[in-house]
């Protein structure tokens, strides 16, 4: 599916222009379904130099599974208009101005912090509410509409969870890469850092391009203040293998945290092993090590990413969307009346104990985090890299609950 939206020259907004993401061929993802079908908009950052096209890859196989094994939202088909983000504001001005003529219910933020955060005065003004499995820094001031929730909670459940993964470690300072950003200046400065200090970890953030991006000088860059740990905060894939490949070629024999990448554990082997690797769900590398009603989970996202041609793709961004659309077309699913803006809005204020997909029970009453009332969970979960690459939790009981106090000490007083 296609949307395309101009903006004539005397209009007082600026309309969607954006090529929508289609299935790959041969995947039929209407299913036996029948009706009008429900049209929910995904904001996916999958251009631009930071993209992540696994984003909208883990959306179209939700699609496809949603319809072929869920039966749909209420008999009817889910269809997805996908608005490709590239990390950039104005991008998010005019995706949210084209949903909004859409009439869209409701929005998904396949994690595009920038944009995304840029959509959300306009999309609250309509009263369109705001779904996601990440929250990115943009986002933030979602929480003063009521209108934003997130199954895995706020940007501070990323920026505790790190700090306190690395604390348990025994860590006292830690050099971490992250894309050059003011959003990532701010993650670090106004999230990362006093979480730290409030555990005694000390947290440097390397700021760097992607582009043409020397690896060996970035290693060299973290490993020149004799960190306790590197490696990563938030880089795109192949950039993350990169410095983790550097970091060990350098000699680095500490503690690695390489974020939510993934692929770099297949292409680097045994280099990766003992890397410790923060994804908010259960992942396909954790399989050995889950229990039963997980690899039943999991075999359902990776048979999902076959049927629409993406077999290759089942990496920590595939399955954040993948998971969250899921989450939201059941929460629909069971909703009675029409669906528009101010039912799904409705709906998701009233989510309370709802065990989400790969992921914990959530419940999304606005307590879950000090001044967050869109999260819905402070719950969090690590793995460390084994020999054979497969992932096993830190915590033998997979997720646990973070500690939101230091957080209101840290970051609200």
């Amino acid at each position: 599916m296609k949307r395309l939206a101009a903006a004539s020259a005397g209009a007082a907004v600026l309309l969607l222009a954006t090529a929508c993401s289609e299935p790959a061929a041969d995947a039929d993802s209407s299913g036996d379904l029948s009706g009008d079908p429900v049209v929910i908009g995904v904001q996916s950052l999958d251009t631009g130099p930071v993209a992540y096209p696994q984003n909208t890859y883990g959306a179209e196989a939700a699609e496809w599974y949603v319809n072929n094994e869920l039966g749909g939202i209420g008999g009817r088909p889910l269809e997805l208009d996908i608005c490709s983000g590239d990390g950039t504001p104005e991008t998010g001005v005019n995706c949210a101005n084209g949903f909004v003529s859409s009439d869209v219910p409701v929005v998904f933020d396949a994690y595009d912090g920038t944009s995304v955060g840029a959509m959300t005065p306009i999309l609250a003004e309509a009263g369109i509410p705001i779904v996601g499995t990440l929250a990115g820094q943009g986002v933030a001031e979602a929480a003063e509409y009521g209108t934003a929730f997130y199954f895995s909670g706020p940007l501070e459940t990323s920026a505790l969870g790190m700090v306190t993964v690395l604390s348990d470690q025994g860590a006292a300072t830690a050099a971490l890469a992250v894309t050059d950003a003011p959003s990532s200046h701010g993650y670090v400065d106004q999230l990362v850092k006093p979480l730290g200090e409030e555990l005694g970890l000390d947290v440097t953030g390397v700021y760097t391009t992607v582009d043409n991006l020397n690896y060996q000088v970035l290693a060299q860059t973290e490993l020149a203040s004799d960190p306790d740990v590197a490696g990563v905060i938030a880089l795109p894939e192949d950039a993350c293998t990169g410095l983790v490949q550097a970091l060990r070629q350098n000699g680095f024999e500490g503690t690695m945290f390489a974020g939510s990448c993934s692929q770099f554990i297949e292409e680097l082997g045994g280099e990766a092993a003992g890397a410790i690797v923060q994804p908010r769900l259960w992942v396909p590398r954790s399989y050995d090590n889950a229990p039963p009603e997980v690899q039943e989970e999991l075999d359902a996202f990776s048979e999902a990413m076959e049927a629409v041609g993406y077999e290759d793709e089942l990496s920590a961004r595939s399955l954040y969307s993948f998971a969250g659309i899921v989450n939201l077309a059941t929460i629909l699913d069971e909703m009675d009346g029409e669906i528009t803006a101010q039912a799904v809005t409705d709906a998701m204020k009233a989510v309370q104990d709802f065990k989400t997909f790969l992921g914990p029970e959530v419940t999304c009453d606005g307590e879950q985090w000090p001044g967050r009332p869109g999260a819905c969970s402070h719950e969090a979960i690590f793995f460390e890299v084994q020999d054979d690459g497969t992932l096993a939790p830190v915590d033998d009981e997979g997720f646990t609950e973070l500690d939101t106090s230091v957080a209101e000490r840290a970051i609200t007083g």
